[in-house]
């Protein structure tokens, strides 16, 4: 979801929010921790990293980082080129899924995006306990739609999330620069006309 759906970019919401001495100390403490994954993993809550985490940051970061801990979506913007794609795909019949490192969150917000509102169904991490690029997060996610992991095309923005999926037999690509030409490129080389 984030960097191939929604703009997930931490550099550019931290620029526009917090002075460039704090960013670092934010990035580590907060969203590359392991309790920010551990919330994704559905192991933590927002309301046990809050308290726990806001201490060790500047007393003037702490008000917009208890609410971006709460519900970082309003700080990531949909890639509306995606829509298109997606709109494109599911007429010309497919079907597409999302499988996301997430909080049980994104249920309270999802229709806030257009290209989340289209899809067939939803893999949000936390509710499995599971994390990507873990193999068990694949296969579980193959099971509950009923689809075979070698008919499927994985789309991440991350290299390691590409890797597992591969792992579990999937075609995918690493969506890392927005190209979409790329990206319907490798489809149409699978046999994806759309």
């Amino acid at each position: 979801m984030g960097g191939v759906l929604i703009d997930l970019d931490l550099n550019r919401t931290l620029a526009e929010h917090f002075p460039p001495e704090y960013h670092q100390l934010i990035l580590d403490k907060v969203f590359n921790s392991s309790d920010w994954r551990d919330m994704d993993a559905g192991r933590k809550r927002a309301e046990d990293f809050i308290p726990a985490i806001l201490p060790q940051l500047p007393e003037e970061t702490r008000p917009l980082l208890k609410e971006m801990i709460s519900n970082f979506y309003p700080y990531m913007p949909p890639l509306r080129q995606m829509e298109t794609v997606i709109e494109r795909l599911k007429k010309s019949g497919y079907k597409v899924y999302l499988l996301s490192n997430a909080t049980p969150r994104f249920f309270d917000v999802y229709q806030n995006y257009p290209a989340l509102c289209m899809l067939d169904g939803y893999f949000i991490s936390a509710l499995y306990k599971l994390l990507k690029p873990q193999k068990e997060i694949y296969e579980a996610f193959c099971n509950k739609f009923g689809v075979k992991a070698e008919e499927c095309f994985f789309i991440d923005d991350l290299p390691a999330n590409i890797e597992g999926a591969r792992k579990c037999g999937m075609q995918g690509f690493v969506f890392d620069t927005k190209d979409l030409a790329e990206l319907e490129n490798q489809l149409n080389a699978l046999g994806v006309k759309f």
